[in-house]
């Protein structure tokens, strides 16, 4: 077992990586995927969304069996799962099949989110805590950025099949150091875990508030890195140079997230640094459909957006006292998941509403100068209701 929490969040950067790439292997495979079964944006939205939606449902529940099963157990459980759905998707010939199998993988996605993200906040504090969480969702975008081209360049050879066949492969490949390193916690037997479903009602709020907040940020880059692709097919790329083009984000934002965390602990200014990162990359967005550079502001959105992850979710984390640290990941991702679940349908249907998969694009630049104006909000109430974390 690995005691260093450096080395901990390394076997976790691994697993979100892979969950990064199964992601977004629906988008990059996405275009293939639809010809073949004849499906819609809204359809393509809603194969997206699938992943996220069991968080609804889930995360509430999930977070509270972590009070009788370890971590570990609880982070293995849902890799297993995303393999699962993997597989499943992969031996579908129908929508309804890649749909069952997405909405398993989604389920394991939202457990181990949950544990990873409890068994940081557990080893880090403070400013150090931004850091860790910036450089723990920092693989999700390495995932997505790997799944563009690779997951495309075989669903163009080797049918969507495959494509979906690789992700549960990742699943796996990402359990193994799992299983034989992280480190691992005695189940919390007492009752107390289940007493705590009272979470007291000022840090609900405070927590409600964040977990919104971090699902409105989240909203507008999703639905630039589902619908980029097809807008820039629509211009006259071809699938792989498209792919490649919205993978440039992906790429930046490994640095972006890390960075942007860095920049915010070691200045002391969050909210300066998130309210900098989402107008940039919501003017980027919103230029994007409009001029013909577009790996240039590809890499701008994802620098500049991806800049304020650590800054949001360490907030949102802080606003629950430790003992409702699990419950308060499990609200957190009942927002987050029912948000990204919901909202790709509905961003794939003013694509066919617009009659332009730009409109998403335009949706995505508009919500991150929104989430710029909210954020130093949050703030407020923060300072006001709960100080838990150090104001900007």
């Amino acid at each position: 077992m690995l005691a260093n929490r450096w080395a901990t969040l390394g076997l976790i950067l691994v697993v979100r990586i892979a969950m990064g790439f199964q992601f977004q292997a629906i988008a990059a495979a996405g275009p293939l995927l639809a010809g073949e079964l004849g499906l819609d944006h809204a359809e393509i939205g809603a194969l997206v969304g699938f992943y996220m939606l069991p968080g609804i449902v889930i995360a509430i529940p999930g977070a509270f069996l972590g009070s009788r099963f370890s971590d570990r157990t609880m982070v293995t459980v849902g890799v297993l799962l995303m393999a699962l759905g993997g597989v499943v998707a992969g031996l579908a010939d129908n929508y309804a099949g890649v749909a069952a199998g997405r909405l398993l993988s989604g389920s394991g996605a939202v457990i181990q989110s949950i544990f990873v993200v409890k068994t940081i906040a557990d080893r880090f504090e403070g400013r150090q805590l931004i850091t860790a969480l910036a450089i723990m969702l920092s693989g999700f975008p390495v995932g997505i950025a790997l799944a563009l081209p690779v997951a495309g360049a075989v669903a163009e050879d080797l049918g969507w099949q495959m494509a979906l066949y690789l992700t549960a492969a990742c699943c796996l490949l990402s359990l193994l150091p799992l299983l034989l390193f992280y480190p691992a916690a005695p189940p919390q037997q007492d009752a107390a875990g289940w007493r705590a479903l009272r979470i007291p009602r000022s840090q609900l709020l405070l927590v409600s508030l964040g977990a919104l907040l971090w699902t409105f940020y989240n909203i507008s880059y999703f639905a630039f890195l589902s619908f980029g692709p097809a807008m820039l097919i629509e211009r006259g790329m071809s699938l792989l140079d498209a792919g490649l083009v919205i993978s440039v984000s992906s790429w930046v934002s490994m640095l972006g997230v890390p960075l942007g965390g860095l920049v915010a602990e070691r200045s002391g200014r969050p909210t300066t640094a998130l309210i900098v990162g989402c107008l940039v990359s919501g003017l980027c967005a919103l230029a994007l459909p409009l001029t013909g550079m577009p790996y240039l502001l590809s890499a701008g959105i994802g620098l500049f957006a991806a800049a304020p992850a650590g800054v949001i979710m360490a907030a949102a984390t802080s606003a629950v006292e430790p003992r409702y640290r699990a419950q308060g990941n499990g609200i957190i991702y009942t927002f987050f998941y029912g948000g990204m679940g919901l909202c790709p349908p509905l961003v794939g249907w003013s694509a066919d509403l617009t009659g332009t998969a730009a409109t998403p694009v335009y949706i995505s630049g508009a919500v991150l100068l929104a989430s710029a104006l909210l954020y130093p909000m949050y703030r407020a109430v923060l300072a006001r209701r709960q100080p838990l974390i150090t104001a900007a």
